[in-house]
């Protein structure tokens, strides 16, 4: 398996220590699905120009990516929102793009964790 780039290893061992395997995968599942809506209203606010709708958006995928260790969504999501409730804060179609493509690549390597047997990211055997 490639090293995992957008993932912070310790999030998911901290999950795995919380509530198991089955704790793990249901905390992708929700990463995954409930990030994608969330991403997706963000931009449906964007086309509306609706900035308030577009950090009300971003701001539980910042959090969720938190919890799941997805470094780089997290940190994309977090700018987001404050240009967002910035008046005057430019446009954030680009950042959007950005984070769109940090949630698709983080989601694909917590499927790979997912379907693992087991061992969190960058784990040694």
């Amino acid at each position: 398996m490639n090293e995992i780039s957008h993932l912070d290893p310790a999030a998911i061992e901290r999950l795995q220590r919380l509530g198991g395997r089955a704790f793990v995968v249901k905390m992708i599942e929700l990463f995954s699905s409930y990030g994608a809506e969330k991403l997706a209203a963000a931009k449906t606010a964007e086309l509306a120009g609706n900035r308030v709708g577009i950090a009300d958006a971003v701001h539980p995928i910042k959090s969720s990516a938190g919890n799941i260790g997805a470094k780089r969504v997290q940190a994309l999501a977090q700018q987001i929102e404050q240009l967002a409730r910035q008046s005057g804060g430019g446009s954030l179609s680009g950042l959007l793009g950005e984070l769109d493509a940090a949630f698709v690549a983080a989601r694909n390597e917590l499927e790979q964790v997912k379907n693992s047997t087991g061992e969190p990211p960058g784990a040694t055997k």
